[in-house]
């Protein structure tokens, strides 16, 4: 199936022709049929003579001199240019117009016995001008939307590489973390911590693997999702309830790869305390296209820092939200009454 893309310069060749007509019959010719009177050859030469000197007028100025100069903020050279352009376009009138006699000739036509100035047509003159009005007016409109695009494409490679670096430094900073959790879990239970290994190699296929595009499937994510949960049970002690209430009844689109985790692996790391009870609650629903995901964790403050611990994967969840979802999303994250931190997030998926 042919894309609009392909019909693009076949319209606008199709414009321009259509113009032309138009211009060329309302000024040049529609205005001599109307004396109903007969009309030498002659001046219908003329009057097409005319038309070409405009339409190449129109071009060479659109695309040649008002870029090289105009544009280029050269005015001189652009009035230098425009006083040759006219001073053509009179000498070949004064040569047709010699070479025929037209002025004479159709002045007898209508018994007009007055003298025609020989070296200057006024006629040629304005529609010189009117002529190179239009092309300005054209090349200029032409050359804004062109920055336009360039500047909007080059906010695309810029998000595009920006989203590229930050989907880079999320993948290690969760394998760094994950790592970790693992190793503590090995001094705990080696049995788990063998569950634990197997859990995060299949996990580990999914980042490698699995979401080499730009975006994945919601299921895929989910299930990503249920198996890093299920690595931080095996870790977490009797003291550390945790909660999953993820619908069952989920309708797959397409999102942004490693898009939620930030947020539960945020409740893990601030939320759990080896010697007091704490909680973590994390929800998860979808409305039509929208998807909700709450999370909430009990409150405590890290009483060491762990290498790689400096929150790069929530920073720039948020950051990421803001290039791939902007006017699609709302996120609300800090303290509830209950003094808990609770993270509330609503992203549109509709494509």
């Amino acid at each position: 199936m042919l894309s609009a893309g392909f019909f693009k310069p076949y319209l606008t060749i199709g414009l321009h022709t259509l113009s032309w007509i138009l211009l060329g019959s309302l000024l040049l010719y529609y205005v001599p049929y109307s004396w109903h009177v007969p009309i030498p050859t002659f001046f219908w030469v003329w009057q097409s003579v005319v038309l070409f000197m405009m339409i190449c007028i129109f071009y060479i100025n659109a695309l040649i001199i008002v870029p090289r100069t105009i544009i280029k903020s050269k005015a001189g050279s652009f009035v230098v240019w425009s006083l040759v352009i006219m001073l053509i376009t009179q000498v070949v009138s004064y040569i047709y117009n010699t070479d025929t006699n037209m002025h004479e000739r159709m002045s007898a036509l209508f018994g007009d016995k007055r003298d025609h100035d020989k070296y200057f047509d006024f006629f040629v003159f304005m529609m010189t001008l009117l002529v190179m009005g239009i092309s300005i007016s054209w090349a200029m409109l032409r050359y804004w939307q062109q920055a336009a695009q360039h500047k909007q494409q080059l906010e695309q490679d810029k998000a595009v590489a920006e989203l590229a670096m930050l989907k880079i430094q999320i993948n290690p900073h969760f394998f760094f973390n994950s790592l970790n959790s693992i190793y503590s879990l090995t001094y705990i239970d080696v049995e788990d911590s063998r569950k634990a290994l197997h859990t995060l190699s299949r996990m580990m296929r999914y980042l490698l693997y699995g979401n080499g595009d730009e975006n994945t499937t919601l299921l895929e994510e989910v299930d990503f999702l249920k198996n890093y949960i299920s690595l931080m049970r095996l870790r977490s002690t009797d003291k550390v309830t945790i909660v999953t209430d993820i619908s069952d009844k989920l309708i797959d689109y397409p999102i942004a790869p490693m898009l939620l985790l930030p947020f539960i692996e945020n409740a893990f790391k601030h939320g759990v305390d080896a010697t007091v009870k704490s909680e973590i609650i994390i929800r998860l629903h979808q409305k039509g296209t929208q998807l909700q995901l709450q999370v909430t964790n009990s409150v405590f403050e890290k009483k060491t820092n762990e290498p790689g611990e400096g929150g790069i994967g929530l920073t720039n969840t948020e950051r990421r939200l803001q290039l791939l979802y902007p006017q699609r999303h709302q996120l609300q994250a800090g303290l509830n009454s209950d003094g808990r931190y609770e993270v509330n997030l609503k992203i549109d998926l509709a494509p």
